[in-house]
């Protein structure tokens, strides 16, 4: 009976051993956000979350695109703008013409990235070193329908500006919510700056987005705290490059682009019940 008991005891340590090892293996793969005391209380989540590790865009997760909108005037959003290359996406901006261009889109083409999921609260970051050029990069979640918009912008930033220099040591914290039925709109932003242009750099940036505040985050530091007054709506997740004539202005004549490089983008939520999905379908399209 000793060596049956023996046995037994023997199997069940080996199963725990092997489900703690499981454990142990699972809680190294899945990181957790950069700085943030509470990450404990975080999940990772791999349906959204993406380490760029591929040959090609994951299409499940994302479009090569912005499927509703061709970019801002002149820029024109370009598929062939967008590819994964050495474990990173990397978005092009590219002083280009295009044969047969939509009306109003000459002289630079840029690139887009939405995902193809929407979500509802969570921690966002991402790990990227911004193009050098004026045509921007972004990193964003937005959602519209008839009524309304909403927008958080954990970071516009213009990589290079030849006559103001310093655009390109500012980071953009920035929120908008549009009432388009009532011509309301509500924007602010907060500048956050660099010693040197943050196209120089590679940083961390994240946004805690909950249903009480939003906290954007650089390298783990808290750079801006807002209350939710407004943004409790699924929003898309969004990488681009844009040209921005009416902010800081176009590209000069010797600015040819550039890349923005992202080397991860990681999503978590806190755990949920089974009546508070965070995770939907985009619907925008």
């Amino acid at each position: 009976m000793n060596i049956y008991r023996n046995i037994f005891i023997l199997g069940i340590y080996t199963i725990c051993s092997g489900i703690l090892s499981g454990c142990t293996q699972k809680s190294q793969s899945f990181p957790l956000p950069t700085g943030i005391s509470d990450s404990v209380h975080w999940v990772y989540n791999e349906t959204i979350s993406d380490e760029f590790e591929n040959s090609s865009l994951d299409t499940t997760k994302w479009y090569a695109c912005n499927p509703t909108w061709q970019g801002r005037q002149p820029s024109l959003f370009r598929k062939e703008n967008v590819r994964l290359e050495d474990g990173k996406l990397i978005l092009t901006g590219k002083r280009e013409e295009i044969k047969n261009a939509p009306e109003g889109y000459h002289t630079f083409t840029s690139a887009a990235v939405q995902s193809k999921h929407k979500v509802l609260y969570g921690f966002f970051e991402i790990k990227c070193k911004p193009m050098k050029s004026a045509l921007s990069s972004a990193f964003w979640l937005y959602i519209q329908d008839s009524v309304k918009q909403e927008e958080i912008d954990i970071f516009e930033i213009c990589g290079r500006h030849d006559s103001l220099p310093y655009y390109p040591k500012t980071y953009f914290a920035t929120s908008h919510y549009i009432i388009k039925t009532h011509d309301l709109q509500i924007s602010d932003h907060v500048k956050y700056m660099s010693d040197i242009p943050w196209s120089e750099r590679t940083f961390t940036a994240g946004l805690m987005w909950t249903r009480d505040e939003l906290i954007w985050y650089v390298d783990g530091k808290e750079i801006r705290r807002r209350k939710n007054d407004f943004w409790h709506s699924p929003e898309t997740i969004n990488f681009d490059s844009e040209a921005f004539p009416s902010w800081w202005g176009l590209p000069a004549s010797n600015d040819n682009g550039g890349e923005f490089q992202i080397e991860y983008f990681r999503y978590w939520n806190k755990p949920q019940t089974l009546e508070e999905h965070t995770i939907f379908t985009n619907d925008m399209i």
